[in-house]
């Protein structure tokens, strides 16, 4: 569908620590076409908008979620935000996960990267498909978005599994051809890619980069998948536009 920007009231806040924040956004338009793997743009008092991967989605409610941490100017003014409050927001933007070619999926994340899997956990289940999902976190402060059921991960060992996103992986048996869908930090997503190629599954990514517009215009974020074209090792690829998701045998991480 074509994108369209709105104003959306913020219906809840959630504080998972002190620079997690999961928002329940008011938008019945965007709820309505909403898939997971897609993101928005949102408000948050500066020059440009923030491109925040949805967390879920209600379409009978209305509603949104988007998961944001604190990292820069943006994010820390949207933690500001009280209930109540609106904010303009773009989208639904980019392409999102295939949900319907596979029986299984394995999902893994870490980071910010646990929020848009969230929302694909969800409505995979709700299909009737198989699912497995590993989260990866540093330690248990920063675990969210973990659902009973999932295998979590941190690398100080507080919690879970003692390891990363691909010791948790190691721990699974795995039974048939499941997908594989990641969503993290780049080094991450590397490892997870790699793994489902030594095991033979298929595995999409999708890329964190830096954005400006988010409808393909600008080229902020620009990223490399493989050239079919001879002579050419790599092609340029808007991630907003293109992507944000990536077969990994096709994109350059």
């Amino acid at each position: 569908m074509d994108h369209n920007e709105y104003r959306a009231r913020v219906r809840s806040i959630r504080y998972f620590n002190t620079d997690t924040i999961l928002f329940e956004l008011s938008c019945p338009e965007i709820a309505s076409f909403a898939k997971p793997g897609q993101f928005v743009n949102v408000s948050c008092g500066k020059f440009l908008k923030r491109p925040f991967g949805i967390a879920g989605a209600d379409k009978d409610d209305g509603m949104i979620k988007i998961g944001v941490k604190i990292v820069g100017h943006g994010t820390e003014n949207l933690s500001l935000l009280k209930e109540g409050d609106m904010v303009d927001i773009l989208g639904p933007l980019g392409n999102g996960f295939d949900l319907d070619s596979f029986d299984s999926y394995i999902l893994a994340g870490g980071g910010t990267g646990v929020f848009p899997l969230n929302f694909t956990y969800d409505v995979l289940s709700d299909a009737g498909k198989d699912v497995t999902v590993v989260f990866g976190f540093r330690n248990r402060e920063q675990v969210v978005m973990a659902q009973e059921g999932f295998v979590v991960t941190t690398d100080s060992g507080d919690y879970g599994i003692h390891g990363n996103v691909i010791t948790g992986l190691d721990s699974l048996v795995l039974k048939g051809n499941p997908c594989v869908l990641c969503v993290g930090p780049t080094p991450m997503m590397k490892g997870v890619g790699e793994w489902a190629k030594s095991k033979g599954l298929r595995c999409f990514v999708s890329t964190e980069q830096h954005m400006a517009c988010g409808v393909g215009i600008c080229l902020v974020c620009v990223c490399k998948t493989k050239s079919d074209v001879p002579g050419e090792d790599f092609k340029h690829v808007r991630c907003c536009k293109d992507g944000p998701v990536f077969d990994f045998e096709e994109v350059i991480l």
